[in-house]
């Protein structure tokens, strides 16, 4: 397993700091000046700022023992968006004080500072609005429930509603679970409902939690519990470009949203096909297959002989999205395009949830 976390000193009173960071924390190593260094260490060769900019991409978090001007000269030209950098801490060279002052909530800067003052026995200093009052930020509780966003903006929005005491409202998609769906959050809202109507006519700021696009609802953020798959046939050969825009295409004339897919299904006559394995990695969810004996026990509602003639089972869409979602039901019945067939199942969620667990780990996902 590769390193995540870097302790950084630059005076022989960090190097005490960096090593105790190193020692307490696993995966964690003491980048130490030269001149410096024990048996242990990672002798610093180089500037602070060349250093960082090669560990940068694969690190997890950073904990810089300097000062701050120093950390924030360092990292400036290394900042990207707050959805991809990783965590910094800031520290004095004898750890009284931890300071996140990057990714605070995402990149796990704040848990960070926290993990650091207790090794060293020190005090973390969290300035971030949210947690600075006791409150949750909320891309951090829906990430810890799988859940997607979009748009990006209505992080802030929402979090500057939870920070100020503005009137906060949820939509909580029955079909998705409902109110369940808003646990660890609920304390803090004005509104918690699954009435569309209610949610419509509230006067403050909404979020919304729904696989549903739902746009006429006005809602500030809207969050995407991962409680669908899509199950989908193709053609031999089909052309994999195709395939993934016509699914996409069809997903959102339905009026559902991708972010909220768990998984993409298929029968394994398929299971080679180049156009599904895209159409897996461009959706950022793992490819689901079942063999064709499996899929024609699944009741479904149009099944067809021709298909049982080429692959063995009268349903693949159909068929694989039901046998992908246990306990859940049609949302989209077969919709048929030139190359391809899709069908989508939703099994309502809690937040983290057996569809959702077999989503595709990537770091933080937001569409703008």
């Amino acid at each position: 397993m590769s390193t995540q976390l870097h302790a950084v000193a630059l005076t022989r009173a960090g190097a005490d700091t960096a090593r105790r960071l190193a020692e307490g924390l696993p995966g964690c190593r003491a980048w130490v000046p030269e001149r410096y260094a024990r048996e242990g260490d990672e002798p610093l060769r180089e500037p602070v700022a060349t250093l960082l900019a090669r560990l940068w991409k694969e690190a997890e978090g950073f904990f810089l023992v300097m000062a701050a001007g120093i950390a924030v000269r360092a990292i400036a030209s290394l900042l990207e968006d707050k959805t991809r950098d990783p965590a910094v801490v800031v520290l004095d060279p004898d750890g009284r004080f931890a300071v996140p002052i990057l990714s605070g909530h995402l990149g796990g800067a704040n848990n960070l500072a926290r993990r650091a003052a207790r090794v060293l026995g020190g005090t973390p200093v969290i300035t971030t609005a949210t947690d600075a009052l006791g409150k949750p930020a909320i891309e951090v509780w829906a990430e810890e429930r799988g859940f997607r966003w979009e748009p990006r903006q209505g992080l802030t929005t929402v979090n500057a509603a939870l920070a100020n005491g503005e009137p906060l409202g949820a939509w909580a998609d029955p079909v998705a679970g409902g109110l369940p769906l808003l646990d660890g959050i609920g304390d803090h809202l004005d509104r918690a409902t699954e009435s569309e109507e209610e949610a419509r006519g509230f006067p403050g700021v909404l979020l919304a939690v729904s696989p549903r696009l739902r746009p006429e609802l006005g809602a500030a953020l809207y969050l995407r519990p991962p409680c669908l798959v899509a199950g989908v046939g193709c053609r031999r050969e089909a052309d994999p470009g195709e395939v993934v825009e016509g699914i996409r295409a069809a997903l959102d004339r339905a009026g559902w949203s991708e972010l909220s897919l768990a998984a993409v299904a298929t029968v394994d006559a398929k299971a080679d096909e180049p156009a599904l394995h895209r159409l897996s990695e461009e959706l950022g969810v793992p490819l689901r297959v079942f063999p064709a004996e499996v899929l024609e026990a699944v009741e479904v509602p149009t099944p067809s002989e021709r298909v049982r003639r080429a692959v063995g089972t009268p349903s693949v869409a159909e068929a694989a999205a039901l046998a992908a979602s246990p306990g859940g039901r049609l949302a989209l019945p077969k919709v048929k395009g030139s190359t391809w067939t899709l069908a989508l199942a939703v099994q309502p969620t809690h937040g983290s949830s057996s569809s959702g667990a077999g989503r595709k780990a990537t770091r933080h996902e937001c569409r703008d």
